[in-house]
């Protein structure tokens, strides 16, 4: 099977980390930042700027790419006869897919179940943990559990809520999030959908970046002050990675989410 492989995405650098299949790998993108160790591979480029020579240098029998923002590259490989394989996910469900796609493809099959399996058992326990923090409120002497306003930045200029999977884990976290639905890439949102919407939690994990955002951002942003996000400093940053990368680690990201909503339930 495959032995030099090369990968144009973190998500997939993570993966095949994951499923111990890391001597394989022979290049990766300045971006391939987890685990640790997968800093010391060789630097073929960034998500977009992919340095061709220097792939083929490597002389590779697969490459990986990621999501519809890979697509040119891809086709690009495609036409150029190397053994390309694009990595779609835009749900939750996606994501487990492409794990046991990654796993057929390093010959770690079982591993790749064995990941399933065990991020499956991870975000049942997020979901059912979420169950036990309940904000209610009383309408006409009837108890009706309320849930935050969840409002997740992936991008700021312009200001875009974050898509695909994303809506999938604010809800296992209990939340609401209805300016995207799940399977959506994420999509620019205005100042008008943002003040009806109303937020009472906004998330910022913006691509690239780790948690390295000033609030400001949010803060600062005309016609924005008057959510109630801002006006009761519910405002959070996030390691993108945890919710922008479709690897592991998103169920890190779920328990994030739930900790932010028992913030807003409990203060």
């Amino acid at each position: 099977m495959y032995q030099k492989i090369v990968s144009l995405a973190p998500s997939n650098t993570e993966i095949i980390y994951a499923l111990g299949a890391q001597d394989k790998l022979v290049a990766c993108t300045r971006y391939c930042d987890f685990p640790e160790e997968a800093k010391k591979k060789p630097r073929i480029g960034g998500w977009l700027d992919i340095n061709d020579k220097l792939v083929k240098s490597y002389n590779p029998d697969l490459i990986l790419t990621s999501t519809f923002v890979q697509d040119k590259i891809t086709l690009r490989y495609k036409k150029s006869k190397m053994n390309i394989v694009a990595l779609m996910p835009t749900t939750l469900n996606g994501v487990f897919d492409s794990i046991i796609k990654i796993g057929k493809l390093v010959e770690k099959e079982n591993e790749a179940n064995e990941l399933v399996y065990s991020m499956k058992n991870k975000f049942y326990e997020i979901e059912n943990k979420a169950k036990n923090y309940k904000k209610q409120k009383s309408i006409k002497n009837k108890s009706k559990i309320i849930k935050p306003k969840i409002y997740i930045e992936e991008w700021h200029k312009p200001p875009t809520v974050s898509g695909n999977w994303v809506p999938d884990l604010v809800k296992i976290a209990g939340g609401k999030y209805d300016l995207i639905k799940s399977g959506v890439h994420s999509k620019e949102i205005t100042t008008e959908q943002i003040q009806k919407y109303n937020p009472e939690i906004i998330i910022i994990s913006i691509c690239g970046m780790a948690d390295k955002v000033p609030k400001e951002w949010i803060t600062k942003r005309k016609g924005w002050g008057n959510l109630n996000a801002i006006k009761n400093n519910k405002i959070f940053v996030f390691d993108d990675s945890l919710l922008n990368r479709p690897g592991p680690r998103l169920a890190t990201g779920a328990e994030n989410l739930v900790e932010v909503i028992r913030d807003w339930i409990y203060n």
